[in-house]
């Protein structure tokens, strides 16, 4: 169930279930964002019956979209196409439209990779005792939302209104306004004006959701009253 401002009376702490729940989804759009989609990641996203998904209308919609995308009557290469969507998606050509996925190029007066959000969040990730074992820069969409992940899943494990707890808690609420929602509009933007793959705009969707209910829900907590 969906929560609201309405429903939230006194102070407000965000439950297991609930960030359960954004861990998964920012697991699942890490991998998806990360690289093309393999045999392996087909057959899970078929399991996980993404056309009755969740009822956050564009979490929904988004993941409607990369379910018929997958099930539609299936060609002999269709790995091969989703591998070519992506790479025109997301990778693209010099003086392609693609919608380049690291923080940096929509955060430098230069437009450029490994710029200042790069060393940013770079340090972000090794003060939590994270290391970018992957060949992406580490400002990728891909990375920082495998770091919300985590950050989820660490808040999830804690007692609620701990301190612990409570830290996680805002450094989500933190990583989210400087990390991600001062580019992610214009990632968004670019994949929506750029991108025709059905299954990378139901991504796109599913992503912006993501974010917004996050972001959302986070609002509802009172940092200072509860570390009192």
């Amino acid at each position: 169930m969906q929560l609201n401002d309405s429903m939230i009376i006194g102070p407000y702490y965000p439950s297991y279930e609930e960030l359960f729940d954004f861990e998964i989804n920012y697991t699942l759009l890490s991998r998806l964002f990360k690289s093309e989609i393999t045999q392996d990641a087909k057959e899970a996203l078929l399991g996980l019956k993404l056309s009755d998904y969740c009822d956050h209308p564009l979490i929904s919609k988004g993941a409607r979209w990369i379910d018929e995308a997958i099930r539609q009557e299936e060609p002999d290469n269709q790995l091969d196409l989703l591998a070519a969507e992506y790479a025109a998606a997301f990778i693209g050509t010099a003086g392609s439209k693609a919608a380049y996925p690291y923080e940096s190029v929509y955060t430098s007066a230069q437009g450029l990779v490994m710029q200042k959000a790069y060393e940013q969040v770079r340090r972000i990730y090794r003060d939590h005792g994270l290391e970018n074992q992957s060949d992406l820069y580490d400002d990728h969409i891909a990375l920082e939302l495998h770091y919300l992940a985590y950050l989820c899943r660490r808040a999830k494990n804690e007692k609620p209104a701990s301190p612990e707890y409570m830290n996680f808690l805002r450094d989500q609420a933190t990583f989210l306004e400087k990390h991600i929602f001062n580019w992610l509009p214009k990632f968004l933007k670019k994949i929506h004006e750029n991108v025709d793959s059905c299954f990378y705009r139901g991504a796109a969707m599913m992503l912006e959701g993501t974010c917004q209910d996050h972001q959302r829900m986070l609002s509802w907590v009172q940092f200072d009253e509860a570390c009192d």
